[in-house]
């Protein structure tokens, strides 16, 4: 059995706020003393039940939203509550609908609102003056939120496959990285470890009958031994290797979770620096986001990298609590231990949260020149 939500997940306030506004027609029929005040109050409730029902995009999403802009049509052509348009209006923007059915909708949302504003002072002198004057205006604003809610939504989705194809994107490097390094056991340690065998089984052989040459297969057994275990040391080594786009991607990931903001300049500078201080600089990093997600209580987060001369330099701000309580710990200390490996420096100051200040002087890897 499908459990029962009042609201879709994660727009509750929202929709409970757009409720809420629901109330001043409510209290303006009060007393529901005459058939039309009471007539008018039960269409109010069936408003509000199609409102919600649109919020679920479900089967029968085009129905509800029909309904709310006729009962908006009724208010505003007997009422003169024209701002009732905005909540299907709203809805519309931000629905599935094809081009087609989009437009159908929002040419018959203008024409019940002309309409409305039109036949209205006709059918209910009170809505003139003033109140015309207001509705007008609130008209205009509500022809085009569909519009405004349409682009909104497209930007909305673009973001989501956007983040759907970088998944993707991390899915895939990962995938040939363990291809690579499948590859590199395959080349390095196959052959050798087959050549392993192949001497071994001859030793077993000729160990009665040849002493001799059978030492020197061993001594050649051990030797291949000993290059071998140094390529495993090789490949081990490259795969503890962490570059900078690779922790950029944790850290957003993180930090989204931890629903803190992070912007970022010039990444790609970090490239200007050799393999292993981008392993060392990755680990600083994530040191330095670790204590802002646990301990700052920060909403936003800045990474900017800067290159002057031979230099490389990083800051790390948010918008916390700040240094002033600092207490230096085993975090800290292993972050400023890494940066002085590296022959660097690492300032710690309070600028309207906690900003650290990083130099590295710039090492290229032989590879690279």
């Amino acid at each position: 059995m499908q459990k029962f939500h009042l609201f879709p997940k994660g727009e509750t306030v929202s929709s409970i706020i757009w409720m809420l506004f629901l109330l001043i027609p409510i209290m303006s029929l009060f007393p529901y003393d005459t058939f039309q005040r009471q007539f008018a109050g039960v269409l109010l409730l069936l408003f509000a039940w199609c409102y919600r029902n649109t919020l679920f995009h479900g089967k029968y999403f085009y129905y509800w939203l029909l309904l709310q802009y006729l009962i908006a049509w009724f208010y505003t052509l007997n009422l003169g509550y024209v701002y009732l348009f905005m909540f299907p209006a709203w809805q519309l923007g931000f629905s599935p609908l094809r081009k087609q059915q989009f437009w159908l909708f929002y040419g018959g949302q203008l024409a019940l609102m002309l309409s409305g504003m039109l036949l209205g002072p006709l059918q209910n002198p009170a809505f003139g003056g003033n109140q015309l004057i207001m509705s007008i205006a609130f008209s205009l604003f509500t022809a085009v939120a569909p519009l405004a809610g349409q682009e909104f939504y497209q930007q909305q989705e673009q973001r989501k496959q956007l983040y759907q194809a970088n998944k993707r994107m991390e899915s895939l490097i990962k995938g040939e990285e363990r291809n690579r390094i499948a590859r590199e056991l395959h080349d390095s340690l196959g052959q050798s470890l087959s050549v392993m065998t192949i001497k071994l089984d001859l030793t077993q052989k000729i160990l009665t009958k040849k002493p001799d040459l059978a030492k020197d297969e061993l001594k050649e057994v051990e030797h291949l031994s000993r290059s071998t275990l140094k390529t495993v040391r090789e490949i081990v080594s490259d795969m503890r290797r962490r570059s900078i786009p690779e922790e950029m991607v944790d850290i957003n990931q993180a930090l989204t979770a931890a629903k803190i903001i992070l912007t970022t300049e010039n990444e790609e500078l970090a490239q200007s620096l050799g393999s292993h201080q981008q392993t060392e600089l990755s680990s600083i990093l994530r040191e330095a986001v670790t204590n802002i997600i646990r301990h700052s209580k920060a909403t936003y987060c800045k990474i900017i990298f800067q290159q002057t001369d031979e230099w490389l330099q990083i800051s790390i701000q948010d918008n916390g609590i700040g240094a002033k309580n600092l207490i230096s710990g085993n975090g800290l200390t292993g972050m400023q231990e890494r940066v002085q490996s590296l022959q660097g420096t690492l300032v710690i100051q309070d600028d309207h949260g906690m900003l650290l200040r990083i130099s590295l002087p710039l090492e290229y890897d032989s590879t690279d020149e």
